[in-house]
């Protein structure tokens, strides 16, 4: 009896754990549908035409910002948007006018110390005349004269006209003279007007003026725009242009970029740049602008890639074209771009997990009953997530996740002989 009690409590045991259990199986329920094949990436609104606005040309100076107007802010074309400073360029500009009063004082003294020497001579040439018409009037007289008088009068005579003709070629000599030296100091004056007007002009391009109308930002081109020193003396560079910053000669200080035509930067990974060719559709989402939506496509794929600095992964910059709402669109603004590499409507999707290898061929486990039946399946266009069955299912099946244990997989019915 004893042993019969105890094989009686074996069998209590071991016949439950021989029947089929549920199994814990997470399964889908398939109907048709689209096939999206997208490659999900985060970008940068910009503006397809930008106008750059730069420090001012051919400029060597040390040049500072004295003001500069808040980023961001709306302004009109001939708007001041940025004063600068230069103080070796003021002190340089002071010089040069110091000088060129000094060298008109010059020509004006000049002027007058030749008018001098030309009334000078022309008072001695007068009374040189007059003295020869003197003589020429005593000519009766010196037929009735004594020889000798006769022969003196005639040398007073003869040294008037000979002291007219010196004093003739003095004053032309001295009217040359007087002509090459204010030519040449004319000359003198005309350089330091030019390079007055030169400094001049130089500081009045200090005065920055809006090219055009819209808002002005920071600039987005690469390089050492400027140098400021913020809270502390720490120094910064690049940016937009700060009080007391340093500005380089021809660089790029701000841009005013044009709102009717957008763009959107993003970056990719060069697994899924690959992917990518021009002109495939993109889907726009801007969350900051209440989530609105757009559409666009792939406009250039840079050829270049950049590394990050502490990994191998290499990333591409995609540009993306906006088909509209470009005005709803403000630069600088985040948006999330859905590439879509390939779309196939009404069909039968799967995840891509459903599917599983078995003897070189691929099947679904599909639920029948109580129990899945393993069913091959045929498959089309694949990612990570998605994979279309193109051959073995209708689309409206219910299929597993996972893997069904053994006990729970319906096994073919053998064929009748």
């Amino acid at each position: 009896m004893r042993i019969a009690f105890i094989i009686a409590i074996v069998f209590s045991i071991l016949l439950p754990s021989c029947k089929p259990r549920k199994a814990n199986l997470i399964t889908c329920d398939l109907k048709r549908s689209d096939y999206t094949d997208v490659i999900s990436v985060s970008g940068t609104i910009q503006a397809v035409n930008v106008t750059s606005v730069k420090s001012p040309v051919n400029f060597f100076f040390g040049i500072t910002v004295a003001w500069a107007i808040p980023e961001g802010s709306p302004v009109e074309q001939g708007d001041t948007i940025c004063i600068l400073k230069s103080e070796p360029l003021m002190q340089i500009l002071d010089q040069q006018i110091r000088d060129l009063e000094s060298l008109r004082a010059d020509f004006k003294k000049m002027e007058a110390d030749h008018a001098l020497n030309r009334a000078v001579l022309d008072a001695r040439m007068k009374e040189n005349k007059a003295g020869m018409a003197i003589s020429e009037l005593d000519s009766i007289q010196i037929r009735f004269a004594p020889p000798v008088r006769q022969r003196l009068m005639g040398l007073e005579l003869q040294r008037a006209r000979i002291e007219e003709k010196k004093l003739q070629k003095k004053s032309a000599a001295e009217m040359k003279i007087a002509e090459s030296d204010i030519r040449q100091l004319k000359s003198r004056i005309a350089q330091a007007e030019s390079q007055v007007q030169t400094y001049q002009e130089q500081m009045k391009s200090l005065i920055i003026l809006a090219p055009k109308s819209g808002f002005v930002k920071k600039s987005d081109m690469q390089g050492i725009m400027l140098i400021s020193f913020g809270a502390g003396d720490a120094m910064e560079i690049g940016g937009y242009p700060k009080v007391g910053g340093m500005i380089f000669p021809e660089m790029a200080m701000m841009e005013i970029p044009e709102l009717d035509e957008m763009q959107v930067a993003v970056q990719v990974q060069e697994v899924d740049y690959k992917r990518i060719e021009k002109g495939q559709k993109v889907e726009i989402t801007v969350d900051a602008k209440n989530r609105l939506r757009t559409t666009g496509s792939v406009k250039v794929k840079s050829l270049a890639g950049k590394s990050d600095y502490d990994s191998r992964v290499k990333w591409y910059e995609v540009t993306v074209s906006v088909d509209s709402c470009h005005l709803q669109m403000p630069p600088g603004l985040s948006a999330h771009c859905d590439i879509i590499i390939n779309k196939v409507t009404d069909t039968v999707v799967v995840p891509t997990v459903a599917i599983f290898e078995k003897d070189s061929s691929r099947i679904v486990y599909v639920a029948d009953g109580g129990k899945f039946r393993p069913i091959p399946v045929e498959t089309g266009l694949m990612n990570s997530s998605k994979t279309i069955i193109s051959k073995g299912l209708t689309g409206t099946e219910t299929i597993s996740l996972t893997e069904p244990p053994a006990n729970f997989i319906q096994k073919d019915k053998p064929k009748n002989k």
